[in-house]
């Protein structure tokens, strides 16, 4: 899977992380990082709108993210207020549909290759200790979690789930491992 045979609407689609985790109901960013990525929200309008449907169809994580490592690829949700694990479970499984819309891959090839990632305030949706500790051994890969009702998507949509704090993501390998687009 190459980047450039990918067609995510142009130009309109590239912002930098950064950009991408603008909350306007906060006034406030999720991440400093400046690398241009894929703002997926647009992505996902362009899509359903090429299809001659509204973007209210489906929902969609905020970024899509490429890796040097070109069949990695993550898809991040930022989550600055509070939330509930439905509206992110349902937010996550049409990203699936839809970047495998966009890529004209089956979701097998999303399986394998894309990584959620779930990056939320920690100041506003409080999670217990025990539950943090839990994400943090997952996030290295020492077992699994259960927080937000997403961890029944790895393995069915998505290779790995990943959750982090808006401080832990901005130290985690994550920022260091996406490669911005040209």
């Amino acid at each position: 899977m190459k980047i450039n045979d990918i067609e995510f609407g142009g130009n309109h689609s590239i912002k930098t992380l950064k950009e991408t985790s603008w909350d306007s109901t906060g006034d406030a960013y999720m991440t400093d990082c400046e690398k241009r990525v894929i703002d997926f929200d647009q992505a996902k309008t362009n899509y359903c709108n090429d299809l001659g449907k509204s973007e209210e169809y489906a929902d969609s994580a905020d970024s899509l993210c490429f890796t040097a490592d070109k069949n990695k690829f993550y898809l991040i949700e930022f989550k600055n207020g509070d939330f509930n694990s439905k509206d992110i479970t349902k937010k996550a499984k049409d990203s699936a549909f839809v970047l495998s819309g966009i890529m004209k891959k089956d979701v097998n090839c999303i399986r394998n290759s894309v990584i959620l990632v779930l990056v939320y305030n920690g100041e506003v949706r409080k999670i217990e200790t025990r539950d943090k500790i839990a994400i943090a051994k997952a996030n290295r890969g020492k077992g699994d979690f259960a927080v937000f009702g997403l961890e029944k998507l790895k393995g069915f949509y998505y290779d790995k789930i990943l959750v982090y704090e808006k401080e832990q993501f901005q130290k985690s390998s994550i920022i260091n491992e996406i490669v911005s687009i040209s």
